[in-house]
C-alpha cells in the first residue's frame, strides 16, 4: 500500500531514512523521479548533542539520551502522517561508542524508530553514493569527506573501486562516478575536539593550535595520494555545509547550497575570526545555525587542516550524505 505522498507522485514509493549522529539527527524523505534520481520530499533536522560527554563518560548523559528518543519522537509522528512505504534508521559515531547504546535502540524500536548502529565502512559508503547522487556531472575519482560530531571520515572514489556485496559500492554503482576505494574514519568529530579543546569562547589562540596539532596528526597517519598521480575533486558533506550557510550564504538553509565552492584561504581566514568571537557573537552572525556556536571552530580547523594536508586550494560543499545513500539503497531495491 502505497503513502498519499506516492498516489500523488503516480504510485511511487515513498522511503525515509533517520541518521542519527553525535551532534545532529536527521530525516530525509524521498522518491524516484522518471529517471531514477532522487526526488526529495522533505528534510528535517536537529541539533541535539547526543555525544554530549561521551568521550569522557563512555555513555550516553541521562540529557543527551532524553532529547535522542524525544527528537525521534518527533520524527516517528511525520512518518506516520505522511504514510512512509519504506524506513530505516542509522545511527554512527556515538551509538558506536555508547555503552548503553543497546537501551537507546530498545527505547527508539519502542517508539517505532527500528534504529541500528551501522560500522564505519557501511557509513562511509552510503555517505559517497548520497553525495554522487548529488553531483553532475559526476566525478570518476573524488576525496569526499564527512565531518561529523563524533568523526571524520575520508573516502576515495576511483572509476572502478573495490565491490561490497549487496550495496552501492559495485563499480561506479547506481548513483554513477566512482566506487568506494577506500576508507578512513578518524576520531576527529566536532563535538570530541570541542570538548578537549575549544570550550572556551572567545578561543585562545592556543586552544585552537592545540585542536589543529591533534588533526594534523591524525591526518598525517592516511594516505591522499590522488590516483594516477592526478588532482581530484575535494568535496565535503556534512558540518562542511552547516560552516557554508553562514560563511558564504548568509542564511539558514539548504537551499543553494549544494555545490558551494569554498576556498583554503576562506577557510583559514574564518578560522581566526570565528576564535575571536563570543557565544553570542558567533550566533549572530547573518545565515548562523543556533546550536552550533561551540562545535563551528573545530569544523573550520578540520577543514583547514584538510585542505593543507591534501594541498587543495579549495572544495565543493554537498548537501549529499548517508540518507541519500540509504533512500537510494532502499528505493532502488524496491524496484529491482
Amino acid at each position: 500500500m502505497h503513502s498519499r505522498d506516492a498516489l500523488e507522485e503516480g504510485g511511487r514509493p515513498l522511503a525515509a531514512v533517520v541518521d542519527l549522529g553525535t551532534n545532529a539527527a536527521r530525516l530525509a524523505l524521498a522518491s524516484l523521479d522518471g529517471a531514477g534520481r532522487l526526488r526529495s520530499r522533505g528534510r528535517h533536522r536537529e541539533l541535539i548533542r547526543l555525544g554530549e560527554g561521551l568521550a569522557k563518560a563512555g555513555r550516553l548523559s541521562p540529557g543527551a539520551f532524553a532529547r535522542g528518543i524525544a527528537c525521534l519522537g518527533r520524527f516517528a509522528a511525520i512518518v506516520e502522517e505522511r504514510g512512509v512505504d519504506l524506513l530505516d534508521a542509522v545511527a554512527t559515531s556515538a551509538l558506536r561508542e555508547a555503552a548503553d547504546r543497546e537501551d537507546f535502540l530498545d527505547a527508539a524500536r519502542a517508539i517505532g524508530i527500528p534504529l541500528r548502529v551501522i560500522e564505519t565502512g557501511e557509513e562511509a559508503r552510503l555517505a559517497l553514493a548520497g553525495v554522487m547522487a548529488g553531483l553532475e556531472p559526476r566525478p570518476a575519482r573524488a576525496l569526499v569527506f564527512d565531518i561529523g560530531g563524533g568523526s571524520l571520515e575520508i573516502i576515495r572514489a576511483e572509476e572502478g573501486g573495490l565491490a561490497e556485496e549487496g550495496g552501492l559500492a559495485e563499480e561506479g554503482g547506481p548513483a554513477g562516478g566512482g566506487g568506494l576505494a577506500e576508507a578512513d574514519s578518524l576520531p576527529a568529530g566536532v563535538v570530541h575536539l570541542t570538548e578537549r579543546h575549544l570550550e572556551e569562547m572567545p578561543t585562545p589562540a592556543d586552544r585552537v593550535e592545540a585542536c589543529a596539532a591533534e588533526v594534523r596528526a591524525l591526518l598525517r597517519a592516511i594516505p591522499f595520494s590522488a590516483p594516477g598521480g592526478e588532482d581530484i575533486p575535494l568535496i565535503g558533506c556534512g558540518g562542511a555545509v552547516a560552516l557554508a550557510w553562514f560563511i558564504r550564504e548568509g542564511s539558514a538553509g539548504e537551499a543553494g547550497i549544494d555545490g558551494t565552492v569554498l576556498g583554503a584561504d576562506e577557510i583559514a581566514g574564518w578560522v581566526d575570526r570565528f576564535a575571536r568571537l563570543g557565544r553570542k557573537e558567533r550566533g549572530a552572525l547573518a545565515g548562523f545555525e543556533p546550536g552550533r556556536e561551540d562545535v563551528a571552530l573545530a569544523g573550520l580547523i578540520v577543514v583547514r587542516e584538510l585542505l593543507a594536508r591534501t594541498g587543495a586550494a579549495s572544495f565543493r560543499v554537498s548537501t549529499g550524505g548517508v540518507r541519500e545513500g540509504r533512500l537510494l539503497e532502499l528505493l532502488l531495491g524496491e524496484i529491482s
